[in-house]
């Protein structure tokens, strides 16, 4: 007997419209895909910013539980400010200083008592991943360049994050209560600001953790620090302030957009804080200059209006 060989329907292939049907509702599910994405990213990105702002104001407490006082805004071995001396007769910022408080203690030791010593380190706790302005290294006059993912100002170490220079007084500082008369849970301890803010407007500012201003001369520009004008003579020509032209502060601006007369963090909406007590807040956007110089002025004894809340 033959065999009985059966044969199959061809396959019926794609026309062209079908075809670009499925090409556009794969479009269409990217596109809804990818703002899902970018909100996930973002706010991991924000939580990565809030604990390294809770590391950085817890070791302060545990700085002032072991010297009775906060660290200084900026420290200098020899002369220091109005006699004053820091810890152990350093030189360096107050990031520098709080280094054996965040698991940096190696790096401080390298330091041998000088923050410069240090400052083409990389040291994570005091970088924010929701600044844009990284991508803007050497665009705008060579002012950064891009070393290990990061902008190095000149060798003195990128930072994100500031002190209140009216909390940190660096010609002596005083305890958690005495340094902060308002309440530590009112007090803006520590603030956020780019690492390259470059406007288009030209200029550029690069605050660095390993900057000391009486050492490097010139102004507090480069100094992780912000509110330094009237709180002493040495930092006062210059640098972030709690208030400019009636900005309190920028939230989540592109780094074209950035104001160097403020602080600024990378989130849409709000600021990023370290209080005095330790917590960590987003600060909306729509609060007041007031309030928000209320928030950061740590002996006015003016309570703090409902829009902080």
């Amino acid at each position: 007997m033959g065999r009985i060989v059966r044969k199959l329907p061809k396959g019926k292939a794609f026309t062209l419209i079908e075809l670009l049907v499925v090409i556009a509702i794969i479009a269409i599910l990217i596109g809804l895909l990818l703002p899902a994405v970018q909100k996930v990213r973002a706010a991991a990105a924000r939580t990565q910013c809030q604990n390294n702002l809770k590391q950085i104001s817890l070791g302060v407490h545990s700085y002032a539980g072991t010297y009775k006082k906060v660290p200084p805004a900026e420290g200098l071995a020899t002369g220091g400010y109005n006699g004053y001396k820091p810890t152990a007769g350093t030189s360096g910022s107050i990031l520098f200083y709080l280094l054996p408080y965040i698991e940096q203690a190696p790096l401080y030791k390298q330091a041998n008592g000088n923050s410069h010593n240090v400052g083409s380190a990389v040291v994570p706790v005091f970088l924010c991943p929701s600044d844009p302005s990284v991508t803007n290294a050497g665009s705008y006059g060579g002012c950064g360049v891009m070393q290990t993912d990061v902008i190095q100002r000149n060798g003195f170490g990128s930072s994100n994050y500031c002190g209140n220079v009216q909390v940190f007084m660096p010609n002596g500082p005083g305890s958690i209560q005495t340094s902060m008369p308002d309440g530590s849970s009112n007090v803006v301890m520590f603030a956020e600001r780019f690492r390259n803010c470059s406007p288009a407007s030209g200029g550029c500012t690069l605050p660095a953790w390993a900057w000391d201003t009486l050492i490097n001369g010139g102004d507090a520009w480069s100094s992780p620090t912000f509110g330094a004008t009237g709180a002493f003579n040495q930092m006062n020509q210059g640098g972030a302030q709690y208030n400019s032209g009636g900005v309190a502060f920028q939230a989540g601006p592109t780094a074209q957009q950035c104001n160097w007369y403020v602080t600024q963090g990378g989130h849409d909406g709000s600021m990023q804080v370290g209080m005095g007590d330790g917590s960590v807040r987003g600060v909306s956007q729509g609060v007041s200059v007031a309030t928000w110089t209320n928030a950061c002025t740590p002996g006015d004894g003016n309570p703090l209006a409902s829009d902080w809340e």
